[in-house]
C-alpha cells in the first residue's frame, strides 16, 4: 500500500514540475531557480524511496527529509510571493505561486501517510519475527 502512495506522491511531483512553468515569472528569477531545484529534489527523494522498498528505515527516512524538504519550499514560496504581491501588487503571480503551495501540501499529507504504513509494517514485521 505504501508503495501506491510513493507513487501517487511522485505523480504529483511530476505535476508540479508540468506546473511549474506555467508559474515561472520574470520578477524574481532566483525564488524561480530554488523552487525548481527543491521540487527536483523532492521527486529524486520520492523516486529513490520507492526504489528502496525492501529497507523500510532507509525509506522512512527518505520521506522524512522530503517532507521536511517540502516544508521548507511551502515556506519559501508563501514567504516571497506574499513579499513580491506586496511589493510589486501582482496578484497573479501569488495565484499561481499558491497552486504550487497547495500541491506540496497534497504531497506532505501523501509522505506523511506513507510514513505511517510503513511504520505500521515495520511493526507487524517485528510481531511475527517475536512469535518464531
Amino acid at each position: 500500500m505504501q508503495t501506491l502512495y510513493s507513487l501517487i506522491s511522485i505523480a504529483i511531483y511530476f505535476f508540479s514540475l508540468y506546473l511549474y512553468d506555467e508559474i515561472k515569472t520574470k520578477h524574481c528569477i532566483l525564488l524561480n531557480k530554488i523552487i525548481l531545484c527543491i521540487l527536483v529534489l523532492c521527486l529524486t527523494l520520492s523516486i529513490s524511496s520507492l526504489f528502496f522498498f525492501k529497507k523500510m528505515e532507509i525509506q522512512l527516512f527518505l520521506n522524512k527529509i522530503n517532507i521536511a524538504i517540502n516544508i521548507i519550499n511551502s515556506i519559501i514560496i508563501l514567504s516571497f510571493s506574499s513579499f513580491y504581491y506586496y511589493k510589486l501588487n501582482v496578484s497573479i503571480f501569488f495565484q499561481r505561486k499558491m497552486y504550487i503551495f497547495f500541491i506540496i501540501f497534497l504531497s506532505i499529507s501523501i509522505l506523511k501517510k506513507t510514513n505511517k504504513l510503513i511504520k505500521k509494517d515495520i511493526k507487524l514485521i517485528e510481531s511475527i519475527n517475536r512469535i518464531r
